[in-house]
C-alpha cells in the first residue's frame, strides 16, 4: 500500500516526517474535518486556525505501527532511505480524499532562510503530477527537486532554504475555489513561497493570489509576469560562457544547438539562440509547442524525443524534465557542451551520485556547469516579486543575472579547469556552508 492510501483510508490527513541528528521522527494526524469549506480559507479561517471537531495525532511509535498494519511500512522505509541519501530535513504530506488532491512539501534545507524577516523561509516551485502516477516516482522527483532548490537558491544569492511541492490531482480549474483554497493552505503551512512549475499554468498563480495567498508568484498578472523569459536569458548567458570556455569566443554563429523542450523557458531560449546565429534543432513531444516554435522562428529541424541523446550537436540544451543523463547516456553523448535550464539533469538522488556522473562528463571532455548555478532567474524574479509586490521591477534583477549566470559561470568553469575537477563538485563546495550551518 502507498503512504497516501494508508493515511487517507483511516480518516487521517497529514504525515510529517522530520530527519534530525537522532534519526527520523514521524507524526500522523487529522487536522481538518472532511466537510470543511476550503473556499473560505483566508477569509473565515487562516493558516494556523484550521478548525477540526475531531483532531487526532499519532506520534512516532504509534504512527509507524499504523502504517505497518496497513501494509505501508516498507514504503515508509524506502522513503526514509531516500531522505537520508539526499539529507532532507522534512517532508509533509497532506491528503484530501474528498477533493482528490494530495500535496507533498519536500523540504531539503531551511538554514539559508532562518530569520529572513518573511513568512516564507523556503522557496521552490509547484509541480503537478497525475493522480495515477506511482507515489514513489513522484516522491523521488520531489526530493530531487527540493534538494536542487536548496543549492539553486544559494547560488542565486537569495535568503531562502530549498523545497519543492508536488501535487497529485486532476488539473485545476481557475474557478474551483475549494481546491484552490486547500492548495493555498498547503502552500502557506509550508512556510514557503512558490511559483507554477510543470503541470500548472501561470494563470493559476494569479487565481491563488487574487483570493487566497500572496505566497505564490509568477503569474501573468503579477508585477514580474511569468518567469520563463528571464530564466531563458540567464541560461543563454551561461551558454555563451560555456562557448567562451570551449572555443575562446561567445559567438554562437554557426554552432549546432539542440534545444530539448519548448515550454516557458525552452521557446524564449530558442529565440535568443537563433538571434545569436546558432543553427537550431528542437525536440518536444507536444505538436502544439512545435507549431508555436515554427511561428516564432520559421522552419526548424525537429529531433524525435527518443533521439535527443544521440543527435550530434555542439550544444545540447535540456529544458524539459530531468533525469536525462545516467552513466550509459553520458558515455554516448555526441556534444561538446551541455547547458540548459531543466532541473536535476543527472539521474541521481544524492549529491554524491551527481558528482560521480558529473566527473564522468568531465572525463569525456564535455563542458557542463550544473544547471542550478545558472537557471536561477526564476527564483530571483520570484523573490523580487515576493519581496516588493507591486513595486517589483525586471530591471532590478538584470545586474543580478549577469553577476550570477554570466560572471559566475565563467569563474566556475575557469576554476574547474585550473583545479582539474568538475564544476559540479566545486559548485557544491562553494555553497555548502550556506545550505547547512557548521555543526
Amino acid at each position: 500500500m502507498e503512504l497516501h492510501e494508508a493515511i487517507g483510508e483511516s480518516g487521517l490527513t497529514t504525515m510529517r516526517l522530520v530527519q534530525g541528528a537522532a534519526g527520523f521522527d514521524l507524526r500522523l494526524s487529522r487536522d481538518w474535518d472532511p466537510d470543511l469549506r476550503w473556499d473560505e480559507y483566508a477569509r473565515s479561517f487562516f493558516v494556523d486556525q484550521v478548525p477540526c471537531r475531531g483532531p487526532r495525532v499519532l506520534c512516532d511509535a504509534s504512527a509507524r505501527a499504523h502504517l505497518e498494519e496497513r501494509g505501508a511500512g516498507a514504503a515508509l522505509g524506502r522513503f526514509e532511505e531516500l531522505m537520508s541519501a539526499g539529507r532532507h530535513e522534512m517532508v509533509v504530506m497532506h491528503v484530501h480524499a474528498g477533493l482528490g488532491v494530495r500535496t507533498v512539501n519536500h523540504v531539503h534545507s531551511s538554514a539559508a532562510g532562518a530569520n529572513n524577516g518573511h513568512h516564507a523561509i523556503r522557496a521552490g516551485g509547484l509541480r503537478r503530477h497525475e493522480a495515477s502516477e506511482p507515489e514513489r516516482d513522484v516522491l523521488i522527483d520531489g526530493l530531487n527537486l527540493g534538494r536542487g532548490m536548496s543549492f539553486k537558491n544559494a547560488a542565486a544569492q537569495i535568503p531562502f532554504g530549498g523545497c519543492k511541492m508536488t501535487v497529485q490531482c486532476e488539473p485545476f480549474a481557475l474557478d474551483d475555489l475549494p481546491r484552490l483554497g486547500f492548495l493555498a493552505h498547503c502552500i502557506d503551512a509550508g512556510h514557503f513561497f512558490t511559483g507554477p512549475d510543470m503541470g500548472f499554468s501561470p494563470e493559476l498563480a494569479d487565481a491563488l493570489r487574487a483570493r487566497f495567498t500572496r505566497n505564490i508568484v509568477g503569474g501573468p498578472g503579477g508585477a514580474m509576469g511569468p518567469t520563463g523569459t528571464p530564466t531563458a536569458r540567464g541560461t543563454f548567458l551561461a551558454v555563451r560562457e560555456c562557448a567562451r570556455f570551449r572555443w575562446a569566443t561567445v559567438d554562437l554563429a554557426g554552432k549546432r544547438v539542440l534545444v530539448q523542450g519548448l515550454g516557458a523557458v525552452g521557446l524564449p531560449l530558442a529565440v535568443l539562440l537563433t538571434e545569436a546565429g546558432a543553427i537550431l534543432a528542437v525536440s518536444d513531444p507536444d505538436d502544439a509547442r512545435l507549431r508555436a516554435a515554427r511561428e516564432a522562428l520559421g522552419a526548424l529541424a525537429v529531433v524525435p524525443p527518443d533521439a535527443v541523446l544521440t543527435h550530434a550537436c555542439d550544444v545540447l540544451s535540456p529544458n524539459a524534465v530531468g533525469g536525462l543523463f545516467d552513466a550509459a547516456a553520458i558515455d554516448g553523448l555526441p556534444c561538446a557542451i551541455i547547458c540548459g535550464a531543466a532541473n536535476n539533469q543527472l539521474e541521481a538522488v544524492s549529491r554524491e551520485e551527481e558528482e560521480r556522473l558529473a566527473e564522468r562528463i568531465r572525463a569525456r571532455g564535455i563542458v557542463y556547469p550544473p544547471e542550478w548555478t545558472h537557471n536561477i532567474a526564476g527564483v530571483v524574479a520570484g523573490y523580487e516579486e515576493y519581496a516588493h509586490q507591486g513595486d517589483a521591477r525586471m530591471e532590478r534583477i538584470d545586474p543580478h543575472l549577469e553577476r550570477v549566470c554570466r560572471d559566475g559561470t565563467r569563474a566556475l568553469l575557469e576554476r574547474a579547469r585550473k583545479e582539474g575537477r568538475s564544476p559540479t563538485v566545486l559548485a557544491y563546495e562553494e555553497v555548502e556552508s550556506r545550505i547547512r550551518p557548521p555543526s
